[in-house]
């Protein structure tokens, strides 16, 4: 009689379990580059949004174990290199961002989008005052909070549409609809 050889996935299947696991923290690496395209100059206004907090935010209360704190810590660090701003600044708020969103998840789970999306504009209050802080004490000035408010309001009005893109990624590839 033939021995029955345990059960291993095919190379197709692991590579789709690689892309799985991958996905939300490519989508976070995304969201950093798109961060830097001018898309001020196509729409007319000079603030460009905190697309990398949407994607934390999202994926912290939707899937956090696909999205763990040493990604969010990289996406911030990748945010931070590109930007030649304070090395560690993006990285340190997006970090306790996160903390701060899985803490309240439950909250956001199971309820309706518009309790997600303020749930949201809490989130981009708190980073927005967070990253001001730091500034203004690094930099040992008060540093006008209107350019940051401005930054999270333009944040906070895209977010839908970012929202429905990660969800349509979510069900199509994550859960292989």
């Amino acid at each position: 009689m033939a021995k029955l050889e345990p059960y291993s996935p095919t190379p197709a299947a692991r590579a789709g379990r690689i892309v799985m696991t991958v996905m939300p923290f490519a989508m976070g690496l995304a969201c950093v580059l798109l961060a830097f395209v001018p898309l001020g100059r196509v729409v007319g206004s000079p603030l460009t949004p905190a697309f990398p907090l949407m994607a934390i935010y999202y994926w912290a209360v939707v899937k956090p174990e696909m999205f763990p704190p040493v990604a969010v810590l990289a996406v911030g660090l990748m945010f931070d290199l590109i930007s030649g701003g304070a090395i560690g600044l993006w990285a340190l708020v997006y970090v306790v961002t996160y903390a701060v969103v899985i803490s309240q998840r439950m909250l956001l789970v199971n309820a309706p989008f518009s309790a997600f999306w303020i749930g949201f504009l809490a989130t981009a209050v708190f980073a927005g005052s967070l990253a001001w802080v730091i500034v203004s004490v690094i930099h040992g000035i008060f540093v006008p909070p209107g350019s940051v408010a401005r930054h999270m309001a333009v944040t906070v009005a895209v977010f839908p549409i970012f929202a429905m893109l990660f969800g349509r990624i979510q069900t199509r590839v994550l859960q292989g609809g």
